[in-house]
Parts: structure tokens; sequence; C-alpha cells
């Protein structure tokens, strides 16, 4: 009898470790975004304590998608020079308290016009990212509109 309950225990505290396990490495996605006189960028963080495993991230804006930000810009991406932008990012994997910058681009006083113009773009686009944790369990599914962009 006492093996039994014994038996039952353990069961129980292996469950409740396999629980704590998934729990100690969970991903935890956040796209921050920054918007100042002279810089503007958006980026994608992993706050949590475990690698955050990109299925799919895509760009929406004036009913197109892409799979990369720059490429929502169009023939507006070409007016300046961007410090720097993310490729595709499918398929990557982010570490733990690490960032992807997808797109950052600084300006001088003399850009003002560009500066409204990237900014008006980025207004107009929603970004979505589906990913999972190191056991290749689903996280939920961001959505994030940029319309913050367009209180200038």
């Amino acid at each position: 009898m006492i093996s039994l309950i014994s038996l039952g225990v353990a069961v129980k505290a292996l469950k409740m470790q396999r629980v704590h396990n998934y729990l100690s490495v969970r991903p935890i996605a956040h796209f921050s975004r920054g918007d100042y006189e002279d810089c503007v960028f958006v980026k994608l963080k992993n706050y949590g304590a475990g690698p955050l495993l990109i299925d799919s991230f895509i760009v929406q804006s004036a009913q197109s998608t892409y799979m990369r930000m720059i490429d929502a810009f169009a023939s507006l991406a070409e007016e300046i020079t961007w410090d720097t932008f993310t490729d595709t990012i499918d398929g990557r994997a982010l570490a733990p308290n690490k960032e992807f910058v997808l797109i950052k681009a600084t300006f001088d006083p003399s850009q003002d016009d560009v500066k409204a113009k990237i900014r008006s773009a980025l207004a107009k686009m929603t970004l979505q990212l589906s990913y999972k944790d190191i056991y290749g369990r689903s996280q939920p599914k961001i959505t994030e509109p940029l319309s913050w962009f367009s209180r200038h």
C-alpha cells in the first residue's frame, strides 16, 4: 500500500516538474517601437527565459503582405540610408534577452520631410508573429498595429 502511495506521489511530482520545465524556458515576444526626433526604429525582443523560435513573421501594409519590413516601404526605402534592417526572420531563433532590429533609421534636421513619410508608412503597417518555444509548443500569435507612429 505504501508503495502505491509513493508511486502516486512520484508521478504527481514528475508532472509538476514537467510543467515547471515548460514554463521556465518560455519565450515572451515583444515589438518595441522608438520614435525620436533623430531616430525611428522597430525591434523584436525576447523577454522570456527560453529561446524564441520564429515560425512566421509578416508585415501587412496597404492590402499587401511582406516578409521583411524594409519591403513594405517600397520606393520610400531608397530615399534614405538605413542604419540597419533585418532580412527574413522566418525559421530563425532569438535568444533570451536579445533582439532583432527590424528597421532603424537616424535623421539629421534637414530630413524632416523623409522622417514624416517614414512615420506615415509605419503607421499603416501591422506586424504579425507566430512562434514557438524550445519544446515546439506554439505560443500565442502576436499582432501589432503600428498606428502609434501616426500620433505626430
